[in-house]
């Protein structure tokens, strides 16, 4: 009989600092697609040569949602469960040990 024990992956720091750096990348590009989507679809800037612009109820809300999302992401802590982080990335109240870099969570 070979080894009982079930192999538990470990957690690789390079692992979570990309992590970490593609969920504020995330937040950035939704934000920005957000404001864009607003501004575009939802005010109907700029307008159509010959034609005004006409504000699009369902393209304000589209892209308000879509702004406050990334925000959202760009607002949350820095997720190093190689550091010791336990519980879901998702959870706002979730209690930081020690102060960490916002783009990575590497300690300051």
């Amino acid at each position: 009989m070979k080894n009982d024990r079930v192999h538990q992956p470990t957690a690789d720091a390079t692992q979570w600092r990309i992590f970490n750096i593609l969920l504020r990348l995330l937040g950035f590009g939704a934000t920005f697609s957000g404001a864009v989507t607003v501004v575009t679809v939802g005010l109907g800037l700029p307008p159509i040569e010959g034609q005004e612009s006409v504000p699009n109820l369902w393209g304000l809300i589209t892209g308000a949602l879509l702004g406050l999302l990334g925000l959202g992401f760009l607002m949350l802590r820095p997720f190093r469960p190689d550091l010791g982080d336990a519980g879901l990335p998702l959870n706002p109240f979730r209690a930081s040990p020690a102060r960490r870099r916002w783009w990575t969570g590497d300690p300051a």
